[in-house]
């Protein structure tokens, strides 16, 4: 009797365990009750932590716009905390003031230019090329109305520049004018940066900048920095010098890391623009290759000490002859330390700068670019990253989409068609004239 019981209720009289058949997980749903007991509780955890810190105050906002009121108008201004996902609290930057409002008006063509300082004009923005742009349009389109919003900011590259570009997505611009690559490699999680990690792999910069739009990802971001030993942040705004520690060797495999970050930042930012049905304007970055020496120079720590001391008396002597105006000498000892050492971007500055007292511009030019691409503090965009924008400029081209070649559009327009202190001020930022100049290679876009 029991044991006829027991078969009706699927146990085995021997064993008496409960049949396979009717009772036993299989080894797939086994995995997933496992995970979902692990995960379940987290998940609670991290809600119930994110609403106390939400009642607590402990919060900043991530967005690029804030909403505000002006004169009863509903309005969108600049959130001066954005850049916290970014930096170090003490060394964020913050956008240049602005409004927007919400609902652009009738008949006004709105066009947002995104990018870094050279992009807000930096370091005086009233100056900068959307100042232009907007007075070269208002001249060439009288009967029109147009409102450029620049959301450009100084010190951020593409990491940040992406979450702007989909914040603009949802903001009715009939433009987008994408001008950035100067601070590819320095912003942050860039190659040579100061603020953070160096060119983490992209999926794991994307998951810290989405947990950092929940409270808890903002509490465990401020732990970290307070428990972090020996940290190299600097403690205050130093400009360039914060990054003299930082020198990036011409063959670092970070620079290669930070060009792919940059492309698939670069595409995203271009079918964000496209996807909101505004026509975008890619345009290259133009450098001071003419008057601007690179800022630091990487010797080859494999070249042996002998040909380390003939690379430096080979310098030396050719530094000499440039001195005293002579210069052929100098450049056939440059070219003999570069047989040594090539990427030593110093050496090849020299080099192009005497090569063009010599009229031989087209060698000159190329040899400057070398000085660019090999700078150990790379402050400026350089031959890669200009390669990128025309490969992805190109890619999608037609239709709303236009390269604009910025880069050499201003070097046509310079003595000896390179780029030199006629369009830029003493380093990396372009002068007023400079400024005008973008804005017009821009406006012929429009």
């Amino acid at each position: 009797m029991n044991s006829r019981r027991r078969q009706e209720q699927g146990i085995s009289p021997s064993s008496g365990c409960a049949s396979p058949s009717s009772s036993a997980l299989s080894p797939h749903r086994r995995w997933w009750f496992r995970l979902l007991a692990l995960t379940l509780p987290l998940v609670l955890l991290l809600g119930v932590s994110d609403a106390a810190l939400r009642l607590a105050r402990y919060v900043y906002a991530t967005d690029f716009f804030r909403p505000s009121l002006v004169r009863s108008q509903k309005v969108l201004i600049e959130n001066d905390r954005f850049a916290l996902r970014f930096f170090p609290p003490r060394l964020a930057r913050t956008p240049e003031p602005f409004v927007m409002p919400v609902r652009k008006p009738a008949g006004t063509f709105r066009i947002f230019v995104l990018g870094e300082s050279a992009a807000l004009g930096d370091p005086e923005p009233a100056y900068g090329a959307g100042r232009y742009l907007q007075v070269l349009l208002g001249e060439r389109y009288p009967t029109e109305k147009f409102e450029v919003v620049n959301v450009a900011m100084t010190a951020i590259n593409s990491h940040a520049i992406l979450p702007i570009a989909r914040e603009c997505s949802r903001h009715h611009g009939d433009l987008w004018i994408v001008y950035m690559g100067n601070n590819e490699m320095v912003g942050p999680f860039g190659a040579a940066t100061v603020f953070g990690a160096q060119t983490p792999p992209l999926a794991v910069i994307r998951l810290n900048l989405a947990l950092q739009t929940t409270r808890v990802g903002q509490l465990l971001t401020a732990l970290g920095r307070k428990l972090r030993p020996n940290s190299a942040t600097p403690s205050s705004w130093g400009g360039m010098e914060m990054f003299l520690r930082n020198k990036l060797p011409p063959a670092s495999p970070r620079k290669k890391t930070a060009y792919h970050h940059f492309q698939q930042n670069l595409r995203e930012i271009l079918k964000a623009g496209l996807n909101s049905g505004a026509k975008v304007v890619v345009s290259t970055v133009a450098v001071n290759l003419k008057d601007c020496p690179p800022f630091a120079s990487a010797a080859d720590p494999d070249l042996p000490q002998g040909r380390r001391e003939t690379f430096e008396q080979l310098c030396a002597d050719g530094n000499r002859a440039e001195e005293q105006c002579l210069w052929t000498q100098a450049v056939g000892r440059y070219e003999q330390a570069a047989a040594l050492d090539p990427h030593f971007a110093e050496l090849q500055f020299h080099w192009g700068a005497c090569l063009l007292h010599l009229a031989h511009t087209n060698w000159a030019s190329e040899h400057l670019q070398l000085a660019c691409d090999n700078d150990a503090l790379p402050f400026r965009a350089d031959s890669a990253i200009n390669d990128v924008i025309r490969q992805e400029g190109r890619r999608v081209a037609g239709g709303n989409l236009v390269l604009c070649d910025a880069a050499s559009a201003l070097a046509d327009e310079s003595p000896a068609g390179i780029c030199g202190q006629e369009s830029f001020f003493e380093h990396v930022h372009l002068c007023f004239d400079g400024n005008y100049r973008l804005a017009r290679a821009w406006a012929f876009q429009v």
